[in-house]
């Protein structure tokens, strides 16, 4: 792995060679932390006091540095610290650091960073399943890929959505998504990331689920060692222990105790790479292994520093807690010795924390079992009358347990329904969204506009002005050639929009009305045209509509195009004529037979485009009759608000 100038690596990681008071040190740091976050947890946490320490103290004058901001160090922060509490399960402890970094991202990151916060959030929601709110989060991310092709973002995307699938226990589909994500991955259109080397073990990781669950042992047992090998030829310590972890358990499934115990050592052995949860979860199975493998005296060993580390948790995992009580009980009872099992359960089920609001069915299922190893251990003792009232406790959890069974497939086949539902509902409003840019990109250019301006450019050349036929002939071809690029695009810059504009508007000045044509355009200062995106020639229609009907009838006339910022999302954009006003159009359209009901086709499909592109539901065009002071028409002005993106990240992808 590289690392910056100025940081040389030590043996655990970089050495602290900058001051604390250097701002620089704050993006040396961020771009280590892009790498340890997945590749040395420890040193991440460190590394992050120290972006923090530093943050905090250059708050009020922190400089701009490789043209990121104090704002944009601040959502890094906090991405990178979401993303390693997260990897670790270490769900409330995430939650935090990414509401802050939704916030920053929302109010004022690019479109590569709301995307990348998007689809971690996304990560994060499935790993609580809480599947209507990852699928909106992911919902938001794939409209930004949209107008920010990536392909690092869609594999990223794919992978977070095989997950989803997986909740849904969609296999099919989840697997579709998985494929994806490691064909992208492995395209080769990008240099691939510590990132994207992370998503790829997670899309074999989930290729072993959807194996494990299928009953195809031998499939599940080879992805879990390709995410394996993957983690360990980049170096992501941090993931490597849950990927060890989860093919130890396969093994414990197909009963292969000694080939299980061989991951689990490995964990051990490597101290989970400072994830005292992994770590945890590893003397815990290695000491059910020990056991099934006759070595009972090490068992209790692995047990007690399981628990141990466990309860010096933050937030201790009552679950595993509880079942290493239950585990220990059980080894009680194989050893025939019934008082010491009643007295461990009796302990272990208040550690369980069950009572009746209890929802989660591994709870309710292991204090069910609990209840029946009481009744069992106390009829071993003719304790019949204690035996009786605990196994009448053991039907009436199992029975909840059962229940609530029934309850979470009902709420996940509701969840899948709706899912489905919505991906429909997406798919008929991109396929509703594409007709009616092929429409309006149909509509776009008024063919008597195309016939006039190639009659002129022939009335140029007839009268032997080939300098300027050539000159006009050129700019008719760029505007051509700009709306069919322009046609494969959902979104194009303000700047594209505006100089697309200028030219549309040059060639009818000289070539429609020969020069006695003015227009205007102007953007408000605060308009970043390089960067803030809109739908492609979106304002065109009416531009044309302005000279088509404003100005009909008028050897001269003006056009004013102003775009302003409206709110975070949109702006606002009008188009003023000086011409006869629509009550004049209306009457010269009764008086044309072929015109008596026209309406402009490229306006319409415009308004219909403007709904689709945003959720918002508002007046998005309004249109205004201008008077003189004396009453008679001065014009018309058109208001289109305009949905927005950001177009070009401020930072380098290397994925699009």
């Amino acid at each position: 792995m590289s690392h910056p100038q100025g940081i040389a690596p030590g043996p655990d990681g970089p050495e602290r060679a900058h001051p604390e008071d250097d701002p620089g040190e704050i993006e040396r740091l961020r771009h280590l932390l892009d790498e340890y976050v997945y590749t040395n947890p420890r040193e991440a946490r460190q590394l992050l006091q120290r972006q923090r320490r530093l943050l905090d103290r250059f708050s009020a004058e922190l400089p701009t540095l490789e043209h990121r901001t104090g704002e944009d160090y601040r959502l890094s922060y906090h991405l990178h610290l979401a993303n390693l509490e997260s990897q670790e399960y270490r769900h409330e402890a995430a939650a935090g650091p990414f509401a802050v970094a939704l916030e920053s991202a929302e109010q004022r990151g690019d479109i590569a960073d709301r995307l990348e916060v998007y689809l971690a959030y996304t990560g994060h929601l499935s790993n609580l399943g809480k599947i209507e709110s990852a699928s909106d989060y992911l919902d938001r991310a794939l409209r930004l890929l949209d107008s920010y092709p990536s392909d690092r973002m869609r594999a990223h995307a794919a992978c977070r959505h095989g997950y989803l699938y997986l909740l849904f226990f969609s296999y099919p589909k989840a697997t579709t998504k998985f494929l994806e994500a490691e064909n992208l991955l492995g395209g080769g259109t990008f240099a691939l990331t510590p990132q994207d080397h992370y998503m790829y073990s997670l899309a074999q990781s989930g290729m072993g689920t959807i194996y494990q669950n299928s009953g195809e042992s031998e499939r599940a047992v080879a992805a879990f060692e390709r995410a394996i090998r993957r983690c360990e030829t980049i170096g992501l310590r941090a993931r490597l222990p849950w990927h060890q972890l989860n093919l130890g358990k396969e093994l414990i499934s197909g009963g292969d105790y000694t080939g299980a115990a061989t991951y689990f050592e490995a964990v051990i052995d490597g101290e989970a790479n400072g994830s005292s949860r992994a770590l945890a979860a590893a003397y815990a199975n290695m000491g059910f292994c020990l056991y099934h493998l006759g070595e009972y005296d090490r068992t209790a060993t692995y047990l007690d520093r399981a628990e141990e580390l466990y309860r010096g948790e933050a937030e201790p995992d009552h679950v595993e807690l509880a079942s290493i009580g239950f585990m220990r009980a059980t080894q009680l009872m194989d050893a025939g010795d019934w008082q010491a099992a009643i007295t461990e359960l009796n302990r272990a089920l208040p550690v369980a924390e069950v009572d009746d609001s209890t929802s989660d069915p591994r709870l309710l299922s292991m204090v069910a079992d609990a209840y029946l190893y009481l009744s069992v251990a106390h009829a071993r003792l003719e304790e019949f009358a204690d035996a009786y009232h605990y196994h009448c406790t053991y039907d009436r959890y199992n029975r909840r347990f059962h229940q609530q069974v029934d309850i979470l497939r009902q709420e996940q086949f509701a969840a899948q329904f709706r899912a489905e539902a919505r991906e429909q509902e997406n798919r008929q409003l991109k396929l509703r969204a594409s007709q009616l840019k092929l429409k309006a990109l149909r509509a776009q250019m008024n063919p008597h506009f195309l016939y006039n301006a190639l009659n002129s450019i022939q009335s140029f050349i007839s009268t032997n002005d080939a300098a300027t036929a050539s000159k006009h002939l050129a700019k008719f071809a760029m505007l051509m050639r700009q709306s069919l690029e322009y046609a494969n695009r959902e979104y194009i810059t303000l700047e594209e929009e505006r100089q697309f504009l200028t030219d549309y508007l040059e060639i009818n000045r000289h070539l429609r009305y020969e020069g006695t044509l003015t227009y205007g355009i102007s953007l408000h200062p605060d308009l970043e045209e390089d960067i803030t995106g809109v739908p492609t020639m979106i304002l065109q229609p009416y531009v044309e509509n302005a000279i088509e009907h404003g100005l009909r009838g008028q050897a001269e006339g003006h056009i004013e195009v102003v775009f302003m910022p409206d709110d975070d999302d949109h702006l606002l954009a009008t188009v003023t004529d000086n011409g006869i006003g629509r009550v004049r159009v209306a009457e010269m359209q009764a008086r044309d037979p072929g015109r008596a009901h026209h309406k402009s086709r490229g306006t319409q499909i415009t308004e219909s485009r403007l709904q689709l592109l945003s959720d918002a539901d508002r007046e998005w065009v309004r249109i205004e009759d201008l008077y003189a002071a004396d009453g008679t028409a001065a014009g018309t002005r058109v208001r289109v608000r305009i949905p927005v993106s950001e177009m070009l990240p401020r930072r380098a992808d290397g994925g699009v």
